[in-house]
Formats: C-alpha cells, structure tokens, sequence
C-alpha cells in the first residue's frame, strides 16, 4: 500500500492507493490520530511533504510505516496535475510514491533538529538583547548623553547605572539594563547547552 499524506495545521487528507494503483481510501484524519492510522497500515510506504510541522509526524509515522519526505518546491514542479486540493494533493502523492518518482527531502535527525533549535532561540534572545540596548541608546540621546556607553558589556552596565537622568526615565534605564543582563544569562546558558549538543554530534 502507499500512503499518501497531505499535511496541514491539524489534520491531514490520505490517500490510500493499492498496487495496481486503485485508491481504496480517502481520509481526513487529525493529526493527533495519525497513528492510528499508521498502525492500520503497518508496513505500508508513505510520502508527505516537508512543511513547517512534519518532523513530529514524521517520527509518529515512522514508528509503523516507511515514510518518504517530499520536497515540496521539487514535487510541484513534476506533479501531474495543476488543481490543487487537499484530496487532489493526496492521491498526487500516493500516485508519485508508487511510482517512485518522489523527490525526496533530507529530514535531519533528532539530534540535529534539537541543535538548530537552540541555536534559533539563541538567535532570538541575541535580538532581543540587542532591541534593548538601542533603546538604552535612544533614551541617552533624548536627554543629551552622546558619550560612548556599551550596554553589553558588565563595565558598561555599571557605568550607566551610575548615570544620573530624571525621574521616570531612570526606572526605565534600570529596566533596559536588567533585561539586558538577564538575557546575557540565558544566552551564556544556551551557549554551554549548543556546545554540549555540537560534542554530542561530532562523537555519532
């Protein structure tokens, strides 16, 4: 049997097509009952497209089935057909799959997945560290400070907070310079963390 799986937010369109090539079933499933499905077709081969939330189904899917990721650029440009629905899409995929004309996706494992996501959050923080320090920036200059302070440094946080500016907008500094330190914290944490997970991977 090939399983062709057209995946969305919450539910997924399946197609089940038989060897001659025969759809015996067409199913909307969510995607938390996924598995359900899968175990029903235990063995059977299986194609979905690489979108934003596959590797989870994908792991779920592999537990049962022999499961193809689809690369979806490359799988629109040799797809037989110009409608696009969910059901269309599906019975396309199943079609490809028995076909063996999928063009296939590389689908990283877990444990690089797990990398690219701490490297990604710390992406995030750094932004947002940085947001703050131009806002320390443009408060100083609102009040005529144009002196070289360095807010991502320890010895320049200091030196602000010995800074002497009116009220409210010391509180407001104070607050920036917190936040700041806050996520150099949780930045150096994440840094410990990706080197941990780069040994990890240099030792499989």
């Amino acid at each position: 049997m090939y399983l062709g799986i057209d995946v969305h937010k919450r539910y997924a369109q399946v197609a089940v097509m038989d060897e001659a090539g025969k759809i015996v079933e067409e199913v909307r499933v969510e995607n938390a009952n996924l598995d359900d499905l899968a175990q029903r077709y235990a063995g059977a081969q299986a194609v979905l497209e690489a979108t934003s939330n596959y590797y989870h189904i994908h792991d779920t899917l592999s537990e049962h089935l022999d499961v193809t990721v689809a690369h979806p650029k490359k799988i629109n440009q040799i797809a037989d057909t110009d409608k696009k629905t969910d059901r269309v899409d599906a019975k396309e995929l199943a079609r490809m799959l028995r076909l063996n004309s999928v063009p296939e996706s590389y689908v990283p494992s877990e444990e690089v997945r797990e990398a690219r996501a701490l490297v990604r959050g710390r992406q995030t923080l750094v932004e947002n560290r940085t947001k703050y320090a131009n806002k320390v920036h443009g408060l100083l200059s609102d009040h005529g400070i144009t002196e070289d302070v360095k807010p991502l440094t320890v010895e320049g946080r200091e030196s602000l907070r010995g800074l002497s500016i009116p009220t409210p907008f010391d509180t407001l500094l104070e607050s920036y310079l917190d936040l700041i330190e806050s996520l150099t914290e949780e930045i150096q944490k994440l840094d410990e963390t990706i080197e941990e997970c780069a040994r990890s991977l240099k030792e499989t």
